[in-house]
Parts: structure tokens; sequence; C-alpha cells
């Protein structure tokens, strides 16, 4: 009797059973992805609650707009001037503990920002240094996280964890919004960055806890800058990659930064003030809810145009505001964009993961961020003053039939158009994480 062909073929039933139990596993079931999860959910209420902390916390200091400005941009302009190396150490590292690193960094950052504000020690330039190290240190967590969410749950799962993702991002908005608000307002902005300084230090306790095996590098390339043009070449090896990060990139300059930045003073004037504007939102926030929701389940055939499709109808938002619609019919538009951004994040990052080998995602979704991220600071500098050149009306309907334009152009693209999810469950192989495969 052929022992040896008996162990085998038990071996593998095992792990087939093992296979299909966890295809009937939701993410959450996955020790490593709740750790995970865990992490990624303080880290959002933190996330949340540190600009109201620091926009008053300069104000304090020195009562200038323009300071506030200028220390948002430290940390937006230190993010996107090294999220390339994060990419790249994310590739090279664990991505554990690259989160853990940065997490740990930015714990340190945010309590002695808060420790100089509460015994009035602190002064303009430090916050802005502190700000920008704090960007930098960021720069390390986005690309590790993208990369790390494969290594924890089977690839069957893959859409339903971003989708939880998604939905623990848009629960800590409000929530993390209020808190910071509340605490600003009662003891402190110093108090503030204390506890969002113990978001990250509780975010890098939760990482610490996942227990994965080595992942290995198939081809690791001599230096830097052949990592970066590695990962450059998987970036561009995808017409629906790079063409769809240049689109997005677009909609942040020329449709999503005049929104946001005009917004606030057309409600001011027409919209009956704040109340109007915080409908407004509210109503981006609850769609962006929704979205994530409907990630957990919804797999549309054609991925990039069901994501194009859903676009288009953010342009809705930016008309309606320019004509000065009623505040219920802004904000009913603003939940269909909340809806449309959650729902295609979730769709995005499954593809990315499914797609790119993961020895490189890190570096592709470095890629991805910074070209989201560069032309955004630039969309709220220039909405004011192109504004006053055209009209604030006009600046909004440009907008809108930008994204409706450019997204029928994009769709029509053959590599964009015949995009496909994988569904894993169908394909007669059923596959593990990392982590679940029996060794012996």
């Amino acid at each position: 009797m052929d022992t040896a062909g008996c162990n085998t073929a038990g071996g593998s039933g095992t792990i087939k059973a093992v296979a299909v139990t966890r295809l009937n596993r939701g993410p959450l079931r996955e020790r490593n992805f709740r750790l995970l999860a865990g992490a990624r959910t303080i880290s959002f209420f933190g996330t949340n609650l540190a600009p109201i902390a620091v926009a008053f916390a300069v104000l304090d200091l020195t009562g200038s707009a323009t300071d506030t400005g200028i220390a948002f941009a430290c940390w937006t302009l230190a993010q996107i001037s090294t999220l390339l190396v994060g990419g790249v150490i994310a590739d090279r590292l664990p991505r554990r503990l690259v989160m853990v690193a940065s997490d740990t960094a930015n714990f340190c950052i945010r309590t002695l920002m808060g420790a100089l504000l509460v015994t009035g020690h602190a002064r303009i330039w430090e916050l802005f240094v502190l700000q920008a190290l704090g960007g930098a240190a960021t720069a390390f967590y986005s690309p590790a996280s993208t990369g790390l969410v494969p290594e924890t749950v089977p690839p069957s799962l893959l859409q339903k964890a971003n989708g939880l993702m998604s939905i623990a991002r848009y629960v800590a908005f409000p929530v993390g919004a209020a808190a910071g608000g509340a605490i600003v307002a009662t003891v402190g902005s110093g108090w503030a960055l204390f506890l969002d300084g113990a978001t990250y230090a509780t975010s890098a306790l939760l990482l610490v806890r996942i227990r994965l095996p080595a992942r290995a590098r198939t081809a690791v390339a001599p230096n830097f800058v052949a990592e970066l043009r590695e990962g450059w070449q998987a970036f561009t090896e995808h017409t629906w990659v790079w063409l769809l990060t240049t689109w997005i990139s677009f909609y942040f300059l020329i449709t999503y930064a005049p929104f946001f930045v005009l917004g606030p003073y057309i409600a001011k004037h027409h919209l009956g003030g704040a109340a109007g504007w915080a409908v407004v939102l509210t109503g981006e926030g609850i769609g962006a809810l929704l979205g994530g929701i409907a990630g957990l389940r919804l797999r549309p055939q054609r991925t990039m145009v069901s994501i194009g499709a859903l676009f288009v109808v953010t342009a809705a938002q930016s008309v309606l505001l320019a004509a000065h619609a009623p505040v219920a019919a802004i904000g009913v538009a603003a939940a269909l964009s909340g809806f449309a951004f959650s729902f295609g994040t979730v769709m995005w990052d499954t593809s990315l993961q499914q797609t790119i080998p993961p020895e490189k995602l890190a570096r592709v979704s470095a890629y991805n961020w910074m070209g989201a991220m560069a032309f955004l600071p630039a969309g709220y500098a220039i909405a004011g003053p192109a504004s006053s050149l055209i009209g604030m009306s006009t600046a909004l309907v440009v907008g809108a039939v930008w994204i409706v334009a450019s997204t029928a152009a994009v769709i029509s693209v053959r590599g964009v158009r015949e995009f496909r999810l994988r569904d894993v469950a169908q394909q007669g192989q059923p596959e593990l994480a990392p982590a679940a495969i029996p060794t012996t």
C-alpha cells in the first residue's frame, strides 16, 4: 500500500476542507485581520481627532489662519514627498513592523506636541516641524497597510475585508471629529493631542500581536533606485492602474477641491450658514458609510466601468451647489458622492491586491497614493483665485463637466473597460491566507 500517496491525499483533503470552511467565514473570524482592523479603526479615530486639535493649537498661539494652513501643508507635503520611500521599505521589510514603527514615531510626535502645548512652551515653528515629521511617518503606514490586508485574510475574503476597513473609516470620522472638538473646547488642544498619541500607541500594540509567516521576495532589486524603478514598472504595467490614478488626481484638482473650498462660502451666504454646510457633510458621511456596507457584498461585473459611472454622479453636488439649490438636495447629492467614493475605494483596493504581485504591492500603492494626493493641495490653493476670475458657480460647473467628460473618455479605454475582479470562490481551488497553510 502506498502510504506516501495516502498521506498526500489526506493532507490535500485536510487543506481543502480548511479552505472551504474559511470561505464561509467572515474576515473578522480571522485573528490577524481582527487585530489589523482594530488597529486601523483606532488609527482612523485619531486621524479625525487631530486636525481640530492642531488647528486650534495654532490659532491659540498666533491667531493666524495662514499659520493654520502652513501647519496642515507641512504634514501633507512631508507625507507626499516620503510616500515612495515608504512603499519601498514596506516591500522590503515586514509590513507589520513598518506600521508599528510608524505608529511609534507618531506616538512620540503627538505626545511631544501635547506636552509643549500643555506646559505652555510651544512655539509655532516647533509645531510646523512636528507636523512635518508626523506626515513623513504616516507615509510609511499607508502603503504597508494596503499590502498587509491580503496577508491577513484568504483571497476570497479580500473584498469584505476592504469593505470593513471602509466602514471603520467612516464610522470613525464623526466620532473622532466630535471627540476632538469636545476635548479642545473643555480641556484644550494639548490634551486632545495626548489622546491622539494614545491612539497611535494602541494601534501599535494591536499590530505587535499579529503573527504572520515570513514573507519571501522572489527577486530583490540591488538598490533603492532600482526598487523604485521596479515598482514604477509594476504601476505602469496595467493600463487601468496608471490611467485611473491620473484621472482621480485631476478629479481632486478640478472637481473635489473646489467643492469643499467654495462650499462653506456659498453655505454662509445662501444656504443658512454653518448648519446648512453641516447637512451637506453629514450627507456625505452617511453615503460613505453605506458605500462601505455595499462593498461587503456587491461585486460589479465591469469593475472600473462601475466605479466611473458612480463618479459621474458626483457631478450633481457641484451643479446643485453652483445653482444654490436647497440644502436637502445638495445633501442627497453629497450622500451619493460619499457612496461613490467609499464603494469605489473598496473595489480599487481589492483590484490592486488581486492584480499586483504581493512583493510589489506596497510600492504600487505608494505611487497611487502619491498621485492621488499630489494635486489635492494645489486644488485647495487655486480654487479661491480661480473662482475670483471666473466666478464660483462657473468653477463648480467646470468641475462637474470635467468629471463627466473625463470619465467617459477613461472608461472607453479597453484596458479599463474590460477589467474584472476575479471571483476566487468560484475558481474551484479555494485559496488560503499564508498564515493558515498547515506545515508538516
